[in-house]
């Protein structure tokens, strides 16, 4: 999926403006916004169902010039991408006393085209909430038509975080991390990029990856796992060892931090798993709601600066709200000294607007080094340090799109009008 999640969001948002946060207010009104296995009922009952693919060409024929927006599409689907959708409106006409289904890559351009027909006068149409990012990510379980409708054209196939544990289980396998070795260690200069690695994970670096082909000779039929912190340089890097003859390769999708969120902290995965850790702890949505629900006197965090927190921005794509009873601090020294004299098993959940990896990595410095101010409060004792990892973002986005994380919406305040 990634360029990162979040900076493919951003694009999306300042292609789009604030209305692409406002759309999911018309979820379920004149257009229903459904998930995988009401997707699979759907086709299933509607034999002449439209499938209509909203994403670019290039994204819809795994050839677009960004390697993370290769992610593959739905069998017998028909390509209008959004930007097109008004000048072949007559050609949808033929489609309009039949049920569409309408998907994009993380349905924020399924939404606004979903719409758009709804308001047309459409009457059954539908959007697929996640879009193919969803649908790369679940395992077949959760999405029962998968096999009969996932198609690619990626020499390599893309493994989600469920399907990755077993495939890591499997002492056979062999599974490549081509961050840097830095990251891979832990000693990354940038505290967000030091979030651990997979136990037992070979370290091929992207910087000198051409040159270590050779020395992967043995593992040539060997099943293959490659991941980076995200998913593009992994994907190239599981291209050219399928270039290079190797039979089964597969790419962890959305990268090692989607994988790592996926399962708590505390989980028998993560201590089964991963190793080099940092002292506090990353955190995931799903994780943050038990927290938020489950621990009343929780210290929620806010790192964000004043205007974003308030929805005064004047990048209106950052006025998102906030999470119940944060207490903004805009700097770390604030945070720092407010917790000058708490007890140190004191909980506390850290957020900003999004992964500080994903703004470093587009060479924009984290408003807060969230992950140098976790590493500090742990060093000074703190035992209870939860990052969210992909901060505020993530938690809209997944309300809105990954099946049993509705009620994230409900950690949530201060959005009247945005969602």
């Amino acid at each position: 999926m990634k360029l990162t999640t979040f900076t493919f969001l951003l694009a999306t948002l300042v292609c789009f403006g604030a209305r692409a946060q406002q759309l999911w207010l018309y979820d379920n009104t004149n257009y229903k916004a459904i998930y995988f296995k009401e997707a699979c009922d759907l086709i299933a009952k509607n034999p002449d169902l439209v499938l209509l693919d909203v994403r670019s060409p290039g994204e819809y024929a795994d050839t677009s010039r960004f390697i993370a927006s290769r992610i593959g599409r739905l069998k017998g689907a028909i390509n209008i991408s959004v930007d097109s959708v008004r000048n072949h409106y007559n050609d949808l006409l033929a489609y309009k006393d039949r049920t569409i289904l309408v998907y994009c890559s993380h349905s924020y351009r399924s939404r606004r085209v979903s719409k758009f027909l709804a308001d047309s006068g459409f009457t059954k149409v539908y959007s697929l909430n996640g879009g193919m990012t969803e649908v790369d990510r679940e395992p077949a379980a959760a999405f029962p038509c998968k096999a009969s409708l996932y198609t690619t054209k990626t020499p390599y196939q893309l493994m989600g975080p469920e399907d990755a544990v077993a495939f890591i289980r499997d002492k056979n396998n062999v599974v490549i991390d081509v961050r840097s070795p830095a990251e891979f260690n832990g000693t990354d200069t940038g505290e967000a990029f030091n979030i651990g690695r997979i136990k037992g994970a070979i370290n091929v670096p992207k910087t000198s990856f051409d040159q270590a082909i050779p020395g992967l000779e043995k593992y040539k039929d060997k099943p293959i796992l490659v991941y980076d912190l995200y998913t593009s340089d992994a994907m190239t890097a599981a291209a050219k060892l399928k270039d290079a003859g190797f039979k089964n390769v597969s790419v962890l999708f959305d990268g090692f931090d989607v994988f790592l969120m996926h399962f708590p902290s505390s989980s028998k995965v993560r201590k089964e798993l991963i190793t080099a850790a940092p002292p506090y702890r990353v955190t995931g949505v799903r994780e943050a709601v038990d927290l938020i629900n489950h621990s009343p006197a929780l210290l929620v965090a806010d790192m964000r600066p004043k205007d974003q927190f308030e929805n005064k921005s004047k990048l209106t794509y950052l006025n998102v709200g906030h999470i119940k009873n944060a207490i903004n601090f805009t700097d770390a020294s604030q945070l720092e000294d407010y917790l000058k004299g708490k007890p140190r098993n004191t909980a506390v959940l850290i957020y900003g607007p999004s992964s500080a990896a994903a703004r470093q990595m587009n060479g924009m410095p984290p408003i807060v080094d969230l992950g140098g101010l976790c590493k500090r409060l742990t060093a000074e004792g703190f035992t209870n340090v939860h990052l969210l990892y992909d901060g505020i973002s993530s938690v809209v986005w997944d309300f809105a799109n990954v099946d049993g994380e509705q009620d994230a919406k409900n950690i949530l305040t201060d959005h009247e009008g945005l969602y």
